[in-house]
């Protein structure tokens, strides 16, 4: 029964209880997603029959069903198909989960949302699921194109005449046509195996076979031979078989496939024109060459057809591939957001505390609570930088720094049976850089040369000042980390695509193939190169190459001054808009210390209507907002008031969206101390003051 291709993107929701269904539908078609409320399982049933793209489900709704036909239905689902339940499980107060969800764990694929759950929690569940789903369809898509593709190759053989074989070498299975068993003599329903087909050559015939498909193992042509089969009812016939063999990467002969076709009647046509006048044997010639013109265009589609089924696999492969980066980029983005929420609050009140309090021993004690927070904003960093969901932080950067911060997670990483040696020169000058992606970078390949070392040996990382004008980089100082192993290494026909996205030769499941490639993006993005030698038996080196630093901006030497020192009162008038309200209160509070008048709203609508009502010189945004996040509140301030002088505050964005509507310099990443948030207000007032302090300034000139 065809499936309604409108129904198919729909969420189904099974919420008996309350207004818990009728709230869930709210919330999702708010979001632009379709849903169908179901008001008992069975109606669930029914509508999981009609076609959709994601189910959610409170867990009370399970308890006492019969759960045989929903597994069913999912057993007796299409291979490309693997459809996704969202379950609300209540919070748990024991070790032990619900019966009915130990019944269903592990026979369908189930997101598990423990309540309460928070509506971008939810949200973002059901995208994920419905984006999960659409990737299935895609799979369809290709499985049912596929599918057509072999019918078309079908009715071509048919249409030719061509039966089609393969032969595994390794094990000598044979697989062939209907078309080719009736070559043979044998019916369609009958097994066909490799000994049955020597058995069926001619005994005149059959060393010749024997001696054409070793010469073939040998060569990568084409080849082809005729000779006489004897069918089981003892009558002669002539079959024509075409082949070619394919090699493993190392040249092994592996597989060999082709075409049959049955030439007995041009074999009597070729024999009765022997003897008849050379106008007929030339008339037989063309036909001949005719025939064999069809049969190498046939085998050319053939050809085409499988290079063109093994493409889309690869691609397939990449697809579901991009789909796990990006499901694990949203997960890992969406908890160094709520992370770094909590951080501020505590980081800022831990700084507070440290700065107000008299008491020497309280103030140590604040001071080990704000390193703690720290070593915590570093791991968001980390998480938002593998998600992908903020530009290069480029600054001048100690690269000895950096390394000797992490020798100790690299020696945990590789294991003990390394031995690492670190080579930093002395008065190493600073680099450009991330420091975060620069860890993750150094960390990634000290990994790959563990793997590349499975019986032990030397992990050497080395960092060097050179200078280029090889035409490849820009002209200059670079320093230049060296990642070096003593490992197999890697032969001249890999060493060009190891950079390559998804290139990989570990074993399926052992590596994504985008470490290699994830640091040449980052060296690119800072301006440098990363490079690789390898001799194989020797091991391999990865440079990161690194433009050197000039002088540090004016505003970086006094943002570190703030560390120490609160800056002198000041005044203005300030809009916060902060859905989180322990953040927002925490940055309330700082700005009033500081001497600012300040106003706050819990969202953007909010927000947009106090920055209509009133004149601020600054305006203080989150960006991951529910209804309307920072980027567009901003681009609406912008319409109204487009002096505003514009600070966001966040710790998870879109960078791609703040680009658009804000400089970056104008981001304040949490958590943030009093003292980063000091000079970040200032800078940006004073960087682009208010429409009120223009009109002041003009007037005094005037």
């Amino acid at each position: 029964m065809p499936v309604d291709s409108s129904l198919e993107e729909r969420i189904l929701i099974l919420a008996p209880h309350g207004r818990d269904a009728e709230v869930i539908a709210q919330t999702l078609s708010g979001e632009h997603m379709k849903c169908t409320v179901c008001h008992d399982y069975a109606t669930l049933l029914h509508e999981l029959s009609g076609g959709a793209a994601a189910a959610l489900i409170t867990e009370e709704a399970l308890i006492g069903v019969d759960f045989s036909p929903l597994n069913l239905w999912v057993e007796t689902q299409e291979s490309w198909s693997d459809f996704p339940f969202v379950i609300l499980s209540a919070r748990q107060r024991g070790p032990e989960r619900h019966s009915s969800l130990q019944v269903l764990e592990g026979r369908i694929n189930m997101i598990l949302l423990e309540r309460p759950v928070n509506v971008e929690t939810l949200v973002r569940a059901s995208v994920s699921a419905l984006r999960a789903r659409r990737r299935q369809y895609l799979s369809r898509s290709h499985l049912h194109e596929r599918a057509r593709s072999e019918e078309h190759l079908s009715l071509a053989l048919h249409a030719g005449r061509l039966g089609s074989w393969s032969l595994e070498l390794d094990s000598s299975v044979l697989i062939v046509s209907e078309t080719c068993k009736m070559h043979f003599g044998i019916a369609p329903e009958s097994e066909f195996t490799y000994d049955d087909l020597l058995q069926a050559i001619h005994a005149e015939d059959r060393q010749r076979h024997l001696d054409v498909i070793e010469a073939a193992m040998m060569s990568k042509e084409d080849f082809a031979i005729e000779y006489k089969v004897v069918w089981p009812d003892q009558s002669v016939h002539w079959v024509q078989i075409r082949g070619q063999t394919m090699h493993n990467r190392i040249g092994v002969p592996v597989r060999m496939a082709g075409v049959s076709l049955d030439i007995s009647e041009r074999r009597e046509a070729e024999n009765r024109l022997l003897e008849s006048q050379s106008a007929l044997q030339q008339f037989n010639e063309t036909l001949e060459a005719r025939i064999e013109e069809r049969t190498s265009e046939l085998a050319q589609a053939n050809d085409r057809l499988m290079r063109e089924m093994a493409e889309r696999e690869r691609t397939q492969i990449a697809l579901v591939q991009a789909q796990k980066m990006e499901a694990i980029g949203r997960l890992t983005g969406g908890i160094a957001h709520d992370f770094n929420n909590l951080l501020n609050v505590i980081i800022g009140n831990v700084d507070l505390i440290e700065r107000l309090s008299a008491d020497e021993r309280i103030k140590r004690m604040a001071g080990s609570a704000r390193n703690a927070t720290k070593r915590g904003a570093k791991l968001t960093g980390q998480l938002l930088a593998f998600s992908r969901n903020q530009t290069l932080d480029l600054k001048p950067v100690d690269i000895e720094a950096v390394i000797d911060g992490m020798k100790d997670l690299i020696a945990v990483s590789v294991g003990t049976g390394i031995n690492i040696t670190v080579n930093i020169p002395a008065a190493l000058p600073r680099a450009i850089a991330d420091a975060n992606q620069i860890e993750m970078a150094i960390l990634n390949l000290a990994i790959n040369a563990r793997d590349a070392m499975p019986d032990g040996g030397n992990l050497a990382i080395e960092v060097h000042q050179r200078i280029t004008r090889d035409g490849v980089l820009k002209a200059g100082t670079y320093v230049v980390i060296a990642v070096k192993d003593s490992g197999a290494g890697i032969t001249q026909d890999i060493l060009s695509k190891v950079f390559d996205p998804f290139f990989t030769t570990k074993a399926v499941g052992k590596g994504t193939g985008l470490g290699l490639s994830q640091v040449y993006g980052i060296a690119d993005q800072s301006g440098g190169q990363a490079r690789i030698e390898s001799v194989v038996g020797k091991g391999t080196t990865v440079e990161i190459w690194l433009p050197v630093a000039g002088t540090l901006p004016a505003y970086e030497h006094y943002q570190e001054s703030l560390d120490h020192e609160l800056v002198s009162k000041e005044s203005g008038n300030i809009l916060v808009v902060e859905d989180d309200d322990e953040v927002r209160q925490f940055i309330v509070e700082c700005l009033e210390i500081l001497g600012y008048t300040v106003e706050q709203a819990e969202n953007g609508w909010f927000g947009l209507e106090k920055l209509q009502a009133g004149r601020f010189d600054l305006l203080i945004v989150d960006f991951l907002m529910p209804g309307m996040n920072g980027a567009e509140v901003i681009a609406a301030a912008r319409a109204r008031h487009p002096d505003l002088p514009i600070l966001m505050a966040t710790g998870y964005a879109d960078m791609q969206a703040v680009e658009r509507v804000i400089s970056l310099d104008a981001v304040l990443r949490k958590p943030f101390q009093i003292s980063e948030l000091a000079g970040s207000v200032k800078r940006a007032m004073h960087t682009h003051p208010a429409p009120e302090q223009l009109h002041s300034a003009g007037s005094e000139r005037r």
